[in-house]
């Protein structure tokens, strides 16, 4: 898994306003927009998804044990990884380091890289609300079911894939690049949570149409050169 591009810092964009717009990054953006940056940096946008470090990871992984309808799921923390063991898609127990978090309240899950690009959320999630809430706890996702290896719900299986379920909503121009003749992902991403782009769309024609142009000095207009525009209210009025 690896970045679809590089950052762009703000005085290096200087594309022209004709041609596919570019994904420019958060970097840029935050330039001109302080107030919105600051804001994003504190919501669960910037939570999304995060490789598994100290800072983000929020469930307990001091060896906790859980056990669903005969079978366990074991988390610990080995030699400055966080692991899982639990049975595999051929039904054996196996250990597996986490790799990424995913999400942040009120649960948040996780993810094991497999061979091909894959990679698989876990059948338990750590419940984020303070414990007087209920919470500060891991819980099955499928709490009244017994999903066994095969089954299509099954952690290993096509319904808990990353890239083919869950990547496209938590990250910004996600591309999973399925490639069906080795049945394998080659997914990448301009920035791993969700940025600014992911909801106003590549934004290099913005930022083209908001500096100076032929030396006439354009007065700031939200939204212009935007692909996506959040003005659909604009000019209505409700009885």
């Amino acid at each position: 898994m690896r970045p679809a591009a590089t950052l762009v810092a703000a005085p290096a964009v200087t594309a022209a306003c004709g041609g596919a717009p570019r994904y420019v990054g958060s970097a840029t953006c935050a330039a001109c927009h302080e107030a919105q940056t600051l804001a994003w940096r504190q919501s669960d946008h910037t939570r999304a998804m995060r490789p598994a470090t100290d800072s983000a990871v929020q469930g307990d992984f001091s060896d906790r044990l859980l056990v669903h309808y005969g079978d366990t799921v074991r988390v610990t923390a080995r030699e400055g990884r966080r692991m899982v063991t639990l049975a595999g898609a051929d039904g054996r127990p196996a250990s597996y380091p986490i790799t990424h978090t995913f999400g942040a309240y009120p649960l948040q899950q996780y993810l094991v890289a497999f061979p091909r690009g894959r990679y698989q959320a876990l059948p338990v999630a750590w419940d984020t609300r303070p414990d007087t809430a209920g919470g500060a706890r891991w819980f099955h996702l499928y709490r009244d079911e017994p999903i066994r290896a095969g089954d299509e719900l099954f952690w290993t299986g096509i319904a808990q894939n990353w890239n083919f379920m869950c990547a496209e909503c938590h990250s910004t121009d996600l591309r999973k690049n399925y490639i069906a003749a080795r049945d394998s992902f080659a997914t990448t991403w301009s920035e791993i949570d969700v940025a600014c782009e992911a909801c106003h769309g590549p934004g290099s024609r913005h930022v083209a149409m908001e500096r100076t142009i032929l030396g006439v000095k354009r007065p700031p207009r939200p939204g212009r050169g935007l692909t996506v525009r959040f003005d659909e209210r604009a000019g209505v009025t409700w009885s």
